[in-house]
């Protein structure tokens, strides 16, 4: 993330732990679910994109590519949506946003209940990647930039802190050279906060609340950093899921 952004979504309980472990907070008709298929079960796949357009540097309709503090390449390859970071120097990072209220697309932002999910994969040996909400360098969920296994975290504004934890509390760690499917359902809304609850590969991994005013998610996204050179992801397999409209389908 870069050193010189400040939260604008902002975790908001006493203690980190509580904060991080703590189950979603129910909402009308969206009661806390431990799977990301029960969530799935209950909603509509409203669009998917399985990247399946030429290959090249065009992302397609819905989508919006930035790259901050060095050159990201991203492109589309082998239905695979890939990111290469050639130099590591200035700690560059890059995100694709898709914006779900363009018409070719949902028509509209989600709104509580519903959720999104994408598959990741580092190919590299170091670097980070994830998820992002609301077009929001401050909203992000993913990996460290680290080698090896490293939790599932989340950008508070100042650092980066677990949001996975095993029976004993200790952040539970993944291996991010492997293939995992991130699903974030929008679990409510209240015009000064929001709240989040993140799946990894099916099972609920860990909530968390942010100061937004928004009551619909329009813009979804994915992200990757690194500090080293030759840093290389893939995103496939986007799917987003509503209970308001009908199916869509791209790629």
């Amino acid at each position: 993330m870069p050193f010189d952004s400040f939260l604008s979504a902002v975790i908001f309980f006493p203690a980190m732990a509580i904060i991080l472990c703590a189950g979603p907070r129910a909402n009308a008709g969206v009661p806390p679910l431990a799977t990301s298929q029960a969530i799935k079960s209950r909603l509509t796949l409203a669009f998917t994109d399985n990247f399946n357009g030429p290959d090249g540097r065009k992302l397609g309709i819905g989508w919006t590519q930035a790259a901050h503090y060095g050159v990201v390449n991203e492109r589309i390859s082998h239905h695979r949506f890939d990111f290469e970071i050639p130099n590591g120097h200035d700690i560059p990072w890059g995100s694709a946003t898709l914006d779900l209220a363009n018409p070719a697309i949902l028509g509209h932002g989600l709104r509580p209940g519903g959720y999104f999910e994408v598959t990741l994969r580092r190919l590299s040996r170091e670097g980070g990647l994830g998820v992002e909400l609301f077009d929001s360098d401050q909203l992000r969920v993913g990996s460290d930039l680290y080698a090896g296994a490293s939790p599932l975290m989340a950008w508070t504004g100042i650092t980066w802190a677990p949001i996975a934890f095993d029976k004993n509390g200790s952040p539970l760690k993944f291996d991010w050279n492997a293939s995992h499917t991130v699903g974030v359902r929008f679990d409510s809304a209240d015009g000064h906060h929001s709240h989040f609850s993140y799946y990894l590969d099916g099972h609920y991994a860990g909530s968390w609340t942010v100061r937004r005013p928004e009551t619909v998610l329009d813009k979804i996204g994915v992200y990757t950093q690194s500090k080293t050179s030759n840093a290389r992801f893939e995103f496939r397999d986007l799917k987003v899921y509503t209970s308001i409209e009908p199916s869509r389908k791209a790629g």
